[in-house]
């Protein structure tokens, strides 16, 4: 069951291909830094909060798979900023039917994880920079890094797997800012609600 990455990559490509420029953004002066509000934001219907330098739009899809219908949220801030480190800052979740994905079955979790992350590689036809596996709270994720547009754009994304809730947690970027600070901010936030009792 691949996730459909069809929002986050028309915002990518749209972004990316009208932003290039030659001036070299300073860090220290990116719209991150010097200019944004950063506020951790909960979402309720979602059950997380992370910070974010900004509100984010939604919008909802719903797509009909083998599984039945399922409805996909998407959250998305694109910073308008030309000083702004990341082009997009992205949260997407969807509810699989009870069952569908147990806790203690590792090879479908890992299965799950394995054919999303090929998924977003094929979308852009990109080249896979790294790629792990971990635990947030209890929960399982792979995080990876895909450069794509031949070299001038780099996405990061943290697919995590919380009871029957898949989430992706994306920035992107610029390929020279691949790696900053204020993705390792959004990203390592992310916290899903847990159950009370």
């Amino acid at each position: 069951m691949k996730i459909p990455f069809s929002l986050l990559f028309s915002l990518c490509l749209t972004s990316l291909v009208y932003s290039q420029n030659d001036d070299a953004l300073d860090p220290l002066k990116s719209w991150e830094l010097a200019e944004a509000k950063w506020e951790e934001k909960a979402h309720f219907e979602g059950k997380f909060r992370v910070w974010s330098p900004g509100d984010f739009q939604e919008k909802v899809d719903s797509i009909e798979t083998p599984l039945g219908k399922m409805i996909y949220h998407t959250l998305y801030l694109a910073p308008t900023s030309e000083k702004a480190e990341n082009e997009v800052y992205m949260i997407s979740y969807v509810d699989y039917p009870e069952g569908t994905l147990p806790a203690d079955s590792t090879e479908l979790i890992q299965a799950m994880l394995d054919e999303t992350q090929e998924a977003a590689l094929e979308s852009v036809r990109g080249e896979m920079m790294f790629s792990q596996d971990g635990f947030i709270q209890t929960f399982p994720y792979r995080y990876w890094r895909i450069d794509y547009l031949n070299g001038r754009g780099s996405i990061r994304t943290k697919a995590i797997i919380a009871n029957h809730r898949f989430y992706t947690v994306q920035t992107v970027t610029r390929r020279e800012y691949g790696m900053n600070t204020s993705t390792d901010r959004f990203i390592d936030s992310f916290k899903v609600f847990q159950p009370k009792g």
